[in-house]
């Protein structure tokens, strides 16, 4: 009976060690490199082009990919800030124009070359520094629905939406959390000059339904009814009919300019997995990866030959654009800094 004991302990013993021994095979297998992507939440949810790309990055790249998320491009840089390299990014996406003066005094970038990009004709001038390469672009405006509670004028003026129709029918967002909200404060500041702008957006602090935290609350608050307007991009309504078969909204022409953004992506110094990043980096700026962003982004792409027979290459786009403003980090915050005092007297 001992030896019987004995033996089963002896081969127990060595099926414990035989899975032990496999398990940690499979560990030294499964140790591959993880790229860390720091973005918006709406690029990398399940719905935006990040899942896509980095199913088509992890069949060639032996690597695993995971997404850091900020909820709104406007919180990007803030958490930059505060967590630095403890935040481990090896990819930053979603900085947008007004964003890239900040990012360069508060972080170190890896220099990228994209000299021989071809790029957009219509966003070529946003070739601004040799850190941040531009992945897509939108043209801001305002969205509206079929049939709203008030006779909207076609094309639309900023003066307008002053008038007593408007009052509190317009979502828009807050500058300070959103880039597209900032972007609607600098659209009105280059368009009017710095104290009729300042002045204006005084009186808008009135009109406002709300000033959303994110484009996607304001956006929520838009299609829940609780507001006809709702400051967006001319790519809005296309999701709508595509993804909801709702065609029921439309982005509306403006008498101004209407404002650009473009968004850009760049490596950080800290990178720990530099070279996966850069190559993540080209798929994004690939055919196949401009498609993806463009068809899940909602955003137009950086090379026209990706929108060739789809639906974006029907859009209308304003004959008139304003040129890509870079603002300086000085300018930037006195601007937010007004702005907030604005909002702060209208509350009194």
């Amino acid at each position: 009976m001992k030896h019987f004991v004995l033996f089963i302990a002896t081969v127990f013993t060595i099926l414990f060690i035989a899975y032990l021994n496999k398990n940690q095979s499979f560990l030294v297998h499964d140790q591959k490199p993880t790229v860390k992507i720091f973005t918006y939440s709406s690029f990398s949810s399940k719905w935006g082009p990040g899942p896509v790309l980095k199913e088509m990055f992890e069949k060639t790249c032996d690597c695993h990919v995971d997404f850091l998320e900020g909820a709104d491009a406007g919180i990007l840089l803030q958490r930059l800030k505060i967590e630095g390299e403890k935040l481990g990014a090896d990819l930053v996406i979603g900085l947008d124009q007004y964003d890239l003066q900040k990012a360069v005094v508060q972080s170190n970038w890896r220099t990228l070359e994209f000299s021989n990009l071809d790029i957009d004709p219509q966003i070529k001038a946003a070739l601004k520094n040799e850190f941040f390469v531009p992945y897509d672009w939108g043209v801001l405006t305002f969205v509206t629905r079929d049939n709203p509670s008030i006779e909207i004028p076609s094309p639309l003026s900023l003066d307008q939406l002053l008038e007593k129709p408007f009052f509190r029918k317009i979502a828009l967002q807050d500058p300070r959390t959103s880039s597209v909200g900032l972007q609607f404060v600098m659209w009105v500041l280059k368009i009017k000059g710095e104290e009729a702008g300042y002045k204006y957006l005084s009186q808008m602090m009135r009109q406002v339904q709300s000033f959303s935290p994110s484009w996607s609350a304001s956006y929520g608050l838009f299609k829940s009814g609780q507001a006809d307007l709702v400051f967006s991009y001319t790519t809005s309504p296309l999701y709508n009919q595509i993804e909801e078969k709702n065609t029921h909204f439309k982005a509306l022409e403006m008498v101004e300019p209407n404002p650009v953004q473009v968004e850009f992506v760049g490596i950080p110094t800290s990178c720990q997995h530099c070279d996966l990043a850069e190559k993540f980096l080209n798929v994004m700026l690939s055919v196949e990866g401009q498609k993806v962003i463009m068809e899940k982004n909602y955003m137009l792409p950086v090379f026209k030959k990706a929108a060739e027979g789809t639906a974006f290459e029907k859009i209308p786009i304003p004959f008139r654009l304003m040129n890509v403003q870079f603002p300086t980090v000085s300018d930037i915050d006195r601007i937010l800094k007004r702005w907030s005092d604005l909002r702060r007297e209208s509350n009194l």
